[in-house]
């Protein structure tokens, strides 16, 4: 399971090949949730077992087997199991840089410049409802494997799949003109701007207040605000990012229990073992012991 700050920091692949792929879970033994963060990279998500409620921006999609989710660059994103429902899947990260080319190419240009200056609206979701479903989803099962058994010159392939895969959302009428809402962005900033400050203040007492001014709101309005556009209170985003932070420290070091509380926040460490067990429904100990090297930065 990957445990992604807001702003992930992580280079996916390398010089030669800027992607990666991550096989991902979400269950009650390893996380109950991805918190909310972003990345300059697309990602593309193929769900291969189970059922999960994947939020992107302002708005929450359910998806099950075989459905695919593209999450544009700079969007927000977060992911949540269902009736904890245990759930895989398949993540494919890279930079759209990495299928420009350094001299004017007018193919690129027709169709690659629209998506990466955001004029074309990317699908958010494709399932075997869409024309070219079938197509699609094997073009990516396809750069999921030669990614995992990288053959002589899977860079070149990897290149060449993605140039299809593209085409094909395209030719099936899945890239469209962007509108966009002003209102919305600017939501999404706020949105942003709150969870950045949360996340690099999470270790210190953080009333709602100092949270509020954030984004120069009301403490009541934000806290409508906050519930409406990610579905929880601000409290309890805060509780789930220090116990992710914590679930992490408990897997990758020897600190004490008790270090781990303060250290992401929790001025009472009975408080904390409470949490994490309605959490976790285990206790910080038991995690550690069942869960060692789970939890991997991406």
């Amino acid at each position: 399971m990957h445990s992604l700050n807001l702003k992930e920091n992580r280079i996916h692949g390398n010089f030669i090949l800027p992607f990666s792929v991550y096989h991902c879970e979400i269950n009650d033994n390893v996380s109950h949730s991805i918190v909310t963060h972003w990345h300059e990279e697309i990602e593309i998500i193929i769900v291969e077992k189970g059922m999960a409620e994947f939020r992107v921006d302002l708005d929450s999609y359910i998806l099950k087997d075989g459905d695919i989710l593209i999450i544009k660059p700079f969007s927000l994103h977060s992911i949540y199991p269902v009736d904890n429902m245990h759930c895989t899947w398949n993540v494919m990260v890279f930079n759209l840089g990495m299928l420009n080319s350094s001299t004017t190419d007018g193919c690129l240009i027709k169709y690659f410049a629209p998506i990466s200056n955001n004029e074309h609206q990317l699908p958010i979701i494709i399932n075997n409802f869409l024309a070219g479903y079938d197509e699609i989803f094997n073009s990516i099962s396809e750069i999921i494997n030669c990614f995992d058994i990288k053959k002589t010159a899977f860079e070149l392939k990897i290149k060449s799949l993605l140039f299809y895969f593209f085409s094909l959302l395209y030719e099936n009428d899945l890239i469209l003109k962007k509108k966009t809402s002003s209102l919305t962005n600017e939501s999404t900033e706020k949105i942003k701007t709150t969870l950045n400050y949360i996340h690099e203040n999470y270790m210190h007492e953080l009333p709602i207040s100092e949270i509020a001014n954030t984004c120069n709101f009301s403490q009541y309005y934000f806290m409508k605000f906050f519930k409406k556009h990610l579905g929880i209170t601000c409290n309890e985003y805060v509780n789930v990012y220090r116990l992710a932070m914590a679930s992490k420290l408990l897997n990758t070091t020897d600190k004490s229990i008790t270090e781990i509380s303060f250290e992401t926040g929790f001025n009472s460490v009975s408080y904390f073992n409470k949490l994490f067990k309605e959490k976790f429904k285990i206790t910080p100990k038991e995690f550690r012991e069942t869960n060692k090297d789970k939890f991997i930065d991406v």
